[in-house]
């Protein structure tokens, strides 16, 4: 039994039967809530497992794209250090 079905438990004693199907259904309401509770809490679980797997997303799409800015501008700044080396004394 895990946390949240024994709290909800605690919320929500049951009474001693009085009629035929009361406690029962009372039971299975309390079940139900306790189903809820443990669903809603693996959900956010897995909520924080989704949010890492979008930052490793934009971290891709950051390192392929400063990997295509890098090669189309590798050229023009290997053309700039040249020319600025040639200006300068010993060069």
């Amino acid at each position: 039994m895990t946390a949240a079905t024994e709290l909800v438990r605690a919320q929500l004693p049951l009474p001693k039967p009085l009629k035929g199907g009361e406690c029962t259904v009372l039971r299975l309401f309390s079940f139900a809530q306790a189903y809820t509770v443990e669903a809603a809490n693996a959900l956010r679980k897995r909520e924080e497992g989704q949010t890492m797997a979008e930052y490793g997303v934009v971290l891709a799409v950051i390192t392929l794209a400063v990997i295509g800015a890098i090669t189309l501008l590798s050229s023009n700044v290997r053309n700039a250090i040249t020319s600025v080396a040639n200006i300068l004394p010993g060069g």
